[in-house]
């Protein structure tokens, strides 16, 4: 088999290995798609967690090839809830992966020919949902956790900064609850997709201050603000758009420190999340086969060779919005 291993920084390399070998509990599967995530670019572009074993990728849309246990048939269709733990600290035993102590970082993802999780961590996909939309599952049931999260009521007038993959499926979960949503972001493709997603009305943060722009559409402002770019002076820019009594969610990783005065001020309330429940991937997959246009998001697939390029490009800014690999190409 051929896997994508992320050795070092800005590097992935495609080369042959052993097929991963389940041990009891766990299932291999065979990758049908894996999309690449903003986390991943982020440690693509760092280096953190490389080495000369590691294969990234969390978003899969795969078949069962080997289940020791039997509880999976060959060939069933299945998606992954992200989160591996170790299985022994606190947090494992109280049924919290995400916040494992000594999460096994070395298990292999889904930029590969094959992969292994947990036998628990799969999830059976719809008949009727095509393997390549199933795969925006996880990022979906990121976007929607957060919408739970802030309590999205219909009515609620909602912004979103920063209009990538998790930016847009905030954005189609807030739509789907009814709320009126605002969109920025500086590229244009990414506003009109935005549109398609039923956002009410988007502009380019860098040439129409939020703020004003929010607080003249509503001089309540938004109930909601999510931050989903990453970029340094983003989460300032939402925190100050909020209206008073208002949610704010850090769905990005914004690397910049934040004056909180206005949220002092507005009493606001804050979260920050980093995946997704079983419970949002299982309504991501629903939403999916009732709002097909959702799958739009997806802008571009590639061949698992293609990985390191379409990784460089989307670092870069020209790569789409949401790309996946497809190891059989």
């Amino acid at each position: 088999m051929r896997a994508a291993f992320f050795e070092v920084a800005n590097t992935i390399t495609v080369r042959e290995a052993p097929d991963p070998e389940p041990t009891p509990g766990n299932v291999r599967l065979k990758v049908t798609y894996c999309g690449i995530c903003g986390s991943d670019l982020t440690v693509f572009k760092t280096g953190a967690l490389a080495g000369p074993g590691v294969v990234l990728g969390h978003e899969l849309s795969a078949t069962v090839d080997l289940d020791p246990d039997g509880g999976w048939a060959p060939g069933t269709r299945v998606t992954v809830f992200p989160a591996r733990g170790c299985g022994e600290c606190t947090w494992c035993r109280a049924g919290y992966p995400r916040y494992c102590l000594t999460p096994p970082y070395s298990e292999w993802g889904g930029y590969a020919d094959y992969t292994v999780f947990p036998a628990n961590n799969l999830i059976r996909l719809p008949d009727a949902l095509d393997d390549r939309v199933a795969a925006l599952a996880e990022p979906f049931g990121v976007g929607l956790r957060a919408v739970d999260l802030a309590d999205a009521q219909e009515g609620d007038l909602a912004y979103v900064s920063g209009l990538g993959p998790i930016g847009l499926f905030a954005a189609a979960g807030l739509v789907s609850a009814g709320c009126r949503v605002v969109g920025a972001d500086p590229r244009e493709e990414r506003r009109e997709l935005a549109t398609k997603l039923g956002v009410t009305e988007t502009f380019d943060p860098t040439a129409r201050d939020p703020h004003t722009t929010l607080f003249g559409i509503d001089p309540r402002g938004p109930r909601i603000a999510f931050e989903a770019s990453g970029m340094p002076d983003s989460l300032q820019k939402v925190v100050d758009s909020c209206g008073p009594g208002g949610v704010v969610g850090v769905l990005g990783v914004p690397m910049a420190p934040v004056f909180l005065l206005r949220m002092f001020v507005g009493e606001l309330r804050a979260f920050s999340l980093a995946g997704p429940s079983r419970e949002s991937m299982a309504r991501a997959l629903e939403l999916l086969q009732e709002r097909p246009e959702i799958g739009g998001v997806i802008t571009g697939t590639v061949p698992l060779s293609g990985t390191e390029e379409a990784f460089r490009r989307l670092v870069a800014g020209d790569g789409g919005v949401k790309v996946l690999v497809q190891p059989s190409l």
